[in-house]
């Protein structure tokens, strides 16, 4: 059944439709507020809010175009975690003088031959984690919430080419660090 149908099964009285949107794109949008927010509850609060704001524009009226209810979630997720970030005042990404999340806190594992599948994720989500706002955003949106780079611009209100280049600065940093490190990743 399509995004669509569901959004028009609950406009019309059916809340199990809204509870099977949000069944089937939670982890996506979780995950990609996490990775932005870096704080659990903050993630949970921004989650719960995501769909709340859903909700209240679906009663006003307002929907997704066609086709585009991730997008337009992951766009409300998006502005939401902008919002959170300045009200805390502080950045989206790990300011650099922060030790405690410094590559050298990376443990030594991390060249050792045979590393597992779970540690060289978390090993190279901790490097993500040093790479400037812009490029760390477009990582974690197509990575974790697997947007498309279209969707992405969108989100993120750039152009195509912007979303592109910001990938492609942040994989080539990323290579960089790893470089620098000596990191291994088997």
């Amino acid at each position: 059944m399509t995004d669509e149908r569901l959004i028009q099964f609950y406009l019309n009285g059916d809340p199990n439709a809204l509870a099977t949107l949000v069944e089937l794109y939670k982890d996506r949008i979780y995950r990609s507020i996490y990775s932005i927010v870096q704080d659990k509850y903050a993630a949970e609060e921004i989650f719960h809010e995501v769909f709340i704001r859903i909700i209240d524009n679906l009663m006003a009226g307002k929907t997704a175009e066609e086709g585009n209810f991730l997008q337009w979630a992951m766009k409300l997720a998006y502005s939401l975690c902008v919002e959170h970030t300045r009200r805390a005042n502080r950045a989206i990404v790990l300011d650099q003088n922060d030790k405690s999340k410094d590559v050298t806190s990376i443990p030594a594992a991390i060249s050792r031959p045979g590393t597992g599948y779970h540690e060289s994720h978390g090993k190279i989500k901790n490097m993500i984690d040093l790479l400037p706002d812009e490029q760390r955003e477009v990582m974690v949106l197509n990575h974790y919430a697997g947007l498309s780079f279209k969707e992405i611009a969108d989100t993120m209100q750039c152009s195509l080419n912007s979303a592109l280049d910001n990938m492609k600065f942040g994989l080539t940093n990323l290579r960089k660090l790893m470089a620098e490190k000596e990191i291994v990743l088997q």
